[in-house]
C-alpha cells in the first residue's frame, strides 16, 4: 500500500439498581439510560469476559512513521526487591488502543478530557471474513451494509460501540511479505465518511473501529472514517484483539479503560462481555 504518513486518528442502571429501587413508585425511580432492545440478557457481573486487546510486545506492527516499541528491565527482584520495567519509546497509537477527538481535530477533547460514557457501551460487530475471503480486503462498507446488518440482527444500539471484524487480528504479529512489517492487512477494509456519519448522526454511537489498524479501508488516504468519528466527538478503537470472532454480532457489550493522559491516544485493555458458555 502506499505510506499513509498520517495516523487515524448502560448496563451502569443494572448495576446501581438496589431491592427498594425495584420496589419503588414508578415516579420515585431514577431514570437513567434504557437499555437497548436486545442488550438485557447479557449482565457484565455474570457474563463471559472475553479479552480483546493484543498484548503490547516488539513484534507489534508499526503504522508508517509511529516510533518503534522498545523497553529494558530497569532492576529485578534479585537485584532490588521488586521488578521493574522502563520503556524507552512508544508510540501513543500503537498496539490496542483508542484514538480521541484531539487526534484529527485542533483544539478538540484529549482522552483526559473525555466523559466516561464510552467505558462500557453496547457492542455491534459487523463480520466481513467471508466478504474478505471472496473479494480481497479492498473494499468499504457503505450505508446500505449497516442497514443489511440491522435487518438480519436488530438496530444498532444508541451508545453503541460499532466494529469491524476481518479476522485479521490473528496475523497481528505476521509479516505480509519478505521484509515488510509495516503493513499488516494490505489492503484491510473499512467505513466509508458518510457510513460513520449516518451511525453517529443517525445511531448517536460513541465509537467505531476494527481489529486491523482502524476503521479506515487501506484504500482511504483521507481517513474519511476515523476524520469523521473524530469530528462528531466520538472515539475509535483500533487493533482489537482475535477474541473479536467470539463475540456475538448484536447483544453483547464492551468495555474499554485504561490511563488516560493528556493524549491524543493511548493504549487501552479492551473486556467484551458475552453470553456465559
Amino acid at each position: 500500500m502506499t505510506p499513509r504518513i498520517r495516523r487515524r486518528g448502560l448496563l451502569a442502571a443494572i448495576a446501581g439498581t438496589s431491592a427498594l429501587a425495584v420496589a419503588a413508585p414508578a415516579e420515585a425511580r431514577p431514570r437513567g439510560p434504557r437499555i437497548p432492545r436486545g442488550y438485557e440478557a447479557v449482565d457484565p457481573r455474570t457474563a463471559r469476559r472475553v479479552p480483546l486487546w493484543q498484548e503490547l510486545s516488539q513484534t507489534n506492527p508499526i503504522f508508517p512513521g509511529d516510533p518503534p516499541f522498545t523497553s529494558e528491565t530497569f532492576t529485578t527482584i534479585a537485584e532490588s526487591g521488586y521488578l521493574l520495567e522502563q520503556i524507552t519509546s512508544l508510540g501513543t497509537h500503537t498496539g490496542t488502543h483508542v484514538s480521541a477527538p484531539a487526534h484529527f481535530v485542533e483544539g478538540a477533547p484529549a482522552l483526559s478530557q473525555l466523559d466516561e460514557s464510552w467505558t462500557l457501551m453496547p457492542l455491534a460487530v459487523l463480520d466481513v471474513r467471508s466478504r474478505i475471503a471472496a473479494q480481497g480486503g479492498d473494499f468499504r462498507l457503505d450505508v446500505d451494509a449497516l442497514r443489511g446488518f440491522e435487518r438480519r440482527h436488530g438496530a444498532i444500539p444508541p451508545g453503541g460501540c460499532v466494529l469491524l471484524l476481518t479476522g485479521f487480528a490473528a496475523r497481528y504479529t505476521t509479516a505480509v511479505g519478505p521484509g515488510r512489517t509495516d503493513d499488516y492487512f494490505d489492503p484491510a477494509p473499512g467505513f466509508t465518511g458518510e457510513t460513520v456519519g449516518w451511525l453517529f448522526d443517525e445511531r448517536t454511537v460513541k465509537a467505531v473501529g476494527s481489529d486491523t489498524f482502524g476503521p479506515d479501508a487501506t484504500s482511504d488516504e483521507g481517513f474519511s472514517a476515523t476524520a469523521t468519528a473524530l469530528a462528531r466527538g466520538g472515539i475509535t478503537v483500533e487493533n482489537v484483539g482475535a477474541g473479536l470472532a467470539r463475540m456475538r454480532p448484536h447483544g453483547d457489550w464492551v468495555s474499554i479503560n485504561g490511563a488516560r493522559p493528556h493524549f491524543s491516544g493511548f493504549q487501552m485493555g479492551i473486556t467484551g462481555f458475552t453470553v456465559p458458555l
